[in-house]
């Protein structure tokens, strides 16, 4: 079978939105606490909503863990608050900052 040369990207796109359908299944997102993210101590930053900041971020549903595609809404120095789209559902949680690699753009994560 042949590479699709119009959109080659495509089939990597879809095998991550598999993986975050099945992972899903396994249980809820996980999220930092609010011991871990100590808020009311430490500096919150919000990213604007235009241009949208993208990321590829490991997180878990239940006991799977998955990296996708996030969009970057806010960070501390330790923490990032991500949101995952999952079959149009838009989920949101922290994670740990070394669980995140800024993108350009989205598209860059299939490349």
């Amino acid at each position: 079978m042949g590479a699709n040369r119009r959109y080659p990207d495509l089939s990597a796109q879809r095998a991550q939105e598999k993986a975050l359908r099945e992972a899903r299944t396994s249980g809820p997102l996980h999220t930092l606490t609010d011991d871990q993210l100590r808020l009311h101590s430490t500096v919150l930053s919000i990213a604007p909503e235009r241009p949208a900041l993208w990321g590829l971020a490991w997180v878990r549903f239940g006991d799977v863990d998955v990296r996708c595609v996030v969009r970057l809404r806010r960070w501390t120095s330790a923490a990032v608050g991500v949101e995952i789209d999952v079959d149009g559902d838009v989920l949101r949680c922290w994670v740990w900052r070394g669980a995140v690699d800024r993108l350009g753009a989205r598209e860059d994560a299939w490349r």
